[in-house]
This record gives structure tokens, C-alpha cells and sequence, in this order.
């Protein structure tokens, strides 16, 4: 899977894959009569929950296995597979930071 995919696009597959948290902050400015400054108004933060991408998952498997038709497996099937795929990604990553520590040395 190193050959197919760099560090970058890992990470975003994984976040992809598992979910994540973003927080979004919007800012309203108003422009200061007597200075002349920009001041900021209101302030607007939101925690959006962005849920794991199932076709993400199914297009991993298949570039992976390219044998098993994923649309026929059970939701338990897919959980099983979702987290041998985790465990995966998470020895990938944990490999490539272990050669980049030891190229900088």
C-alpha cells in the first residue's frame, strides 16, 4: 500500500475513513468610525461532526483486495473489515514517522 499512496493522502483517507471533529469559526468586522481600524463584532465558533465516508471504505477494500464484492457484506462484515483496515493504516503511518526520525538523525 506504500506504493500507492503517500503520506498526505494516508492521513486523508484516514480521516475519511474514521470521522472527524472541525470547528468553524466565522468572524463579522465592522469598520471604526472615529479610527479608521477594522473591530471585530461577532464571533460565531460551530463543531461540526463529519461521520466516516462509507464509500471511501468500500473504494479502499476494493483497491486493496479486488476480489470481494463489499455491497454484499453485512454491516457487521464491514465493521470488522473497517477496523482491520484502521489497524493498517495506523502501522503504515507509525512506519513511515519512524523513517522520517530516523533520516533527520
Amino acid at each position: 500500500m506504500d506504493d500507492i499512496f503517500d503520506d498526505v493522502t494516508l492521513r486523508a483517507l484516514k480521516k475519511c475513513i474514521m470521522g472527524m471533529n472541525l470547528i468553524e469559526i466565522t468572524s463579522e468586522y465592522t469598520k471604526d468610525s472615529d479610527t479608521g481600524e477594522l473591530v471585530m463584532v461577532k464571533q460565531k465558533k460551530v463543531e461540526k461532526s463529519i461521520p466516516p465516508n462509507a464509500d471511501i471504505i468500500k473504494l479502499v477494500y476494493q483497491q486493496i483486495t479486488n476480489t470481494q464484492n463489499y455491497e454484499e457484506l453485512s454491516d457487521e462484515d464491514l465493521d470488522r473489515e473497517k477496523l482491520r483496515l484502521l489497524n493498517e493504516l495506523k502501522e503504515i503511518e507509525s512506519d513511515s514517522r519512524k523513517g522520517k526520525s530516523k533520516s533527520k538523525m
